[in-house]
């Protein structure tokens, strides 16, 4: 997308601070617990796996690509581009300029799949400023909720980073059978918490599972962009957890 009407919210401007929030949820993968890939290598990562033999440079390429037809078309159309609409175009976009055979349904399905494999073969280590931040927000009175698109042993995954004992509720999307960026899952977290999505943040890596989906029902999304590999995003934007305490 083009950086401007949809630029980068920087999120140290005062203005910026999201009112009347009593409920956050996190992703893991990318958030939480980091690897060194970042979103683009993932993307690239499991295009490989899926079986298609591109590029960094050309999924770069495409992504980008992609990513300015969705700014044109929301432009022109903004009343009618919601977010559903602007990822399932930025699918056709990308499978279009990368010439994959795959419908962008069964894109997404195969993705969302591959990645969380990539993610779990990759080392991974827990982001520095998670204790920190989710003790501190706790402590403040927020409610706190994972919603990710994981296997049914995530609680256990993040019993092992001394993580769990924060959350009131874990939703991994192979124990619900629905997957960000669908509504679903949000709504079982809304539903858990009993918060409407007016009061309620999430924050997660991918642009398209988390600020889409999140966005789509009314939650207020943040992105965590730590390698600025998405200087396009028309969201709230951090470049380390630890900054969402300047937004809350």
């Amino acid at each position: 997308m083009l950086k401007n009407p949809f630029a980068n919210i920087h999120s140290r401007r005062k203005r910026d601070r999201l009112a009347d929030i009593r409920a956050v949820f996190f992703d893991v993968g990318g958030t939480l617990v980091t690897s060194d890939l970042g979103h683009l290598d993932l993307l690239h990562q499991a295009l490989l796996a899926i079986g298609y033999k591109v590029t960094r440079d050309k999924v770069v390429s495409a992504n980008d690509m992609a990513r300015r037809a969705v700014a044109r078309r929301r432009r022109r159309h903004a009343d009618r581009m919601d977010t559903g609409a602007a990822s399932h175009m930025w699918l056709e976009h990308l499978t279009a300029a990368l010439d994959l055979d795959l419908a962008p349904d069964d894109l997404e399905r195969e993705l969302a799949s591959a990645i969380r494999m990539v993610e779990t073969t990759s080392p991974e280590s827990l982001d520095p400023d998670a204790h920190d931040l989710l003790a501190g927000l706790k402590r403040r009175g927020f409610r706190l909720g994972v919603i990710s698109n994981w296997g049914e042993d995530l609680p256990e995954y993040l019993a092992s980073f001394g993580l769990s004992r924060y959350f009131e509720v874990i939703i991994a999307s192979e124990a619900v059978g629905t997957a960000k960026p669908h509504r679903e899952i949000f709504l079982r977290g809304l539903s858990a918490l009993d918060v409407g999505p007016q009061h309620a943040v999430h924050i997660g890596d991918d642009y398209w599972a988390d600020v889409g989906g999140a966005r789509n029902i009314g939650i207020q999304p943040v992105l965590v962009d730590r390698g600025r590999e998405d200087p396009h995003a028309d969201c709230l934007t951090i470049v380390r957890l630890g900054d969402l305490v300047k937004l809350l």
